[in-house]
């Protein structure tokens, strides 16, 4: 029997709920998986997000006490400067060390040669060890430090290089910014030269005189690259100073000196809150330390001593051609008139003649057969033709110019003049050839000229002979690629108040003097200045170059390596 409309629609309604039941129920279900499912993600995604944090603090941990052991070896270095000597003997990374490495005495003991130690307040979590090679450190005041760091079984590496703070750390380093008493006078001023040199030595701030000359850096000069000075600055105009800028002149911003016969003073330094203060650092009386590698006494492998004025010529095939009237007898391999390698250590000596009568190497100022020299002049044939200045005959006077390649530290007992361009054989970051002239009074830029007063004009600049040239010419436009160091007087240009402007002195490397020296007058005399620093003087130094009294060691560069040791099991 089929049932009436009304109950057929009745029956139809009930079917249909029971159907939404049944998706109502699915549906449920469906969202309490869904939410069982965000929940498991969560906490597997957090539990995840731990092991990786975990990971990444394990990581920089592990780089962090890497630096701790390079600063732990930092400081036993600084309390113990010979502590440069000790390194694990047994460790292919300290193979090549001079002298041969040695671990310290028990009363030293130091587990980090050998194997993990402690960084300190880690609470046993961290550990640290090195290795140091110091094979160039002799020569070069160079060490190589490789410190691994370890955290758990993550290691990582660190290698730096590490020397005292010294004068190649700076492409310009000035002890007085002001002129060198010797100098005076200079028409500039109401001093005498005895006055000078008893009241100018003082830095500005322990009360130099007004009356002594102090040198601006002016409008036009640009410094490439960081600079110290143990004074204060002087500026006038904008002068642009394109890198760390620091100064021993501890008072408060803004830490230079305006010249307040100059308009527009706002010199512009790379670095905010630049000049920043930073210590002294004290020149030495001479450069003493340097003849000691010139003598067998002290050296199993000395270099090349000469006595009186001495040429020399750098050739591009790393030898070098020495003219030396006043050296007698001369060791092997620094014969003169030849071509000659570099020397072995890398290092030239010219002393003055001496005065002792019984010495055999040179001659004696009464000896028969010895140079002469006519008056204000030297044997190797300066004042060339024109040149009004006069050179002493018997003085360690140094003239150099060429190509240098190979390292090469030239010293003189007086002055060094640079003859004509003096450029690296190789140029790049690449390059291992690297030029050191330091004298004990002046490094001079070689500037002859024939009038002796102020009133000079461009025929009175003088064109002269230099090596390979058949005709005389202006030197215009100089370069010099070297570290330069005056130990007691300046790095100057010969007669810079004197003749026409002859462009551009372009020095690429290190300037370090006592005094400030000047390279002509502003828009009329002599160079303008262009210095950059040769970056490399990070990392390479001429053999033997001097450092400053007491200075303290530093990293000059660091990098990551990859990790010298991997985790094992204790």
């Amino acid at each position: 029997m089929r049932p009436t409309k009304q109950e057929a629609s009745v029956l139809a309604r009930f079917r249909r709920g029971k159907d939404d039941e049944g998706i109502v129920m699915v549906m449920v279900i469906g969202v309490v998986f869904v939410m069982a499912l965000l929940v498991s993600t969560a906490i597997v995604s957090a539990a995840s997000n731990q092991r990786h944090a975990r990971r990444d603090q394990t990581w920089n941990a592990s780089l962090a006490a890497a630096q701790a052991g390079i600063d732990d070896y930092l400081s036993r270095l600084n309390a113990d400067g010979n502590y440069w000597i000790y390194a694990n003997p047994a460790h292919t990374y300290s193979a090549s060390n001079n002298p041969a490495a040695a671990l310290p005495p028990a009363a030293q003991a130091n587990a980090a040669f050998t194997s993990w130690a402690q960084v300190p307040l880690a609470n046993g979590r961290s550990q640290f060890r090195y290795e140091v090679n110091n094979a160039v450190y002799k020569a070069q005041g160079i060490l190589k430090v490789r410190a691994t760091g370890r955290v758990g079984k993550t290691t990582r590496t660190v290698e730096t290089t590490i020397r005292r703070r010294g004068f190649l750390d700076y492409l310009y380093f000035t002890n007085f910014e002001t002129l060198d008493p010797a100098a005076y006078p200079n028409g500039s001023s109401s001093l005498t030269k005895a006055q000078a040199q008893a009241q100018c030595p003082l830095h500005e701030y322990e009360g130099r005189p007004s009356a002594c000359i102090d040198i601006n850096f002016a409008s036009g000069d640009t410094v490439n690259g960081p600079l110290h000075t143990n004074d204060s600055l002087l500026v006038c105009g904008a002068p642009t100073f394109n890198g760390t800028t620091t100064t021993s002149w501890n008072v408060r911003a803004p830490r230079y000196r305006k010249n307040s016969t100059c308009s527009g003073n706002n010199p512009r330094f790379s670095r905010a809150g630049d000049p920043s203060f930073s210590g002294t650092l004290d020149l030495p009386p001479n450069n003493d330390s340097i003849i000691r590698e010139v003598d067998a006494r002290y050296v199993p492998v000395p270099g090349c001593l000469y006595a009186g004025p001495t040429r020399i010529i750098l050739n591009a095939n790393g030898t070098m051609r020495v003219t030396s009237p006043w050296t007698k007898v001369i060791a092997s391999g620094c014969e003169v008139g030849t071509d000659i390698a570099i020397p072995a250590n890398g290092v030239v000596y010219v002393q003055s003649v001496p005065t002792n009568p019984a010495e055999a190497n040179y001659w004696a100022a009464g000896a028969a057969g010895r140079p002469t020299c006519a008056a204000g002049a030297n044997p190797i044939g300066y004042p060339q033709t024109g040149d009004s200045s006069t050179y002493p005959c018997q003085a360690g006077d140094v003239f150099i110019e060429g190509t240098m390649k190979g390292a090469l530290t030239v010293a003189a007992e007086n002055d060094i003049y640079a003859t004509w361009d003096i450029k690296y054989n190789t140029q790049g970051t690449g390059s291992t050839d690297i030029l050191g002239l330091v004298a004990n009074n002046y490094v001079k830029v070689y500037h002859p000229i024939k009038c002796t007063n102020y009133s000079c004009t461009t025929a009175d600049n003088v064109k002269y002979l230099h090596n390979g040239s058949a005709t005389t010419a202006y030197w215009t436009n100089p370069v010099i690629q070297a570290a330069v160091l005056s130990v007691q007087h300046s790095f100057i240009v010969q007669n810079y108040t004197l003749g026409a402007r002859l462009g551009d002195l372009t020095v690429s490397g290190a300037i370090s003097q006592n005094f400030r020296g000047p390279v002509g007058l502003i828009g009329s005399t002599g160079y303008s200045k262009v210095y950059s620093y040769d970056t490399r003087l990070k990392y390479l130094s001429p053999p033997h170059f001097i450092d400053p009294v007491q200075s303290a060691f530093q990293v000059n560069t660091s990098a990551e390596r990859p990790a010298a040791y991997t985790y094992s099991a204790p």
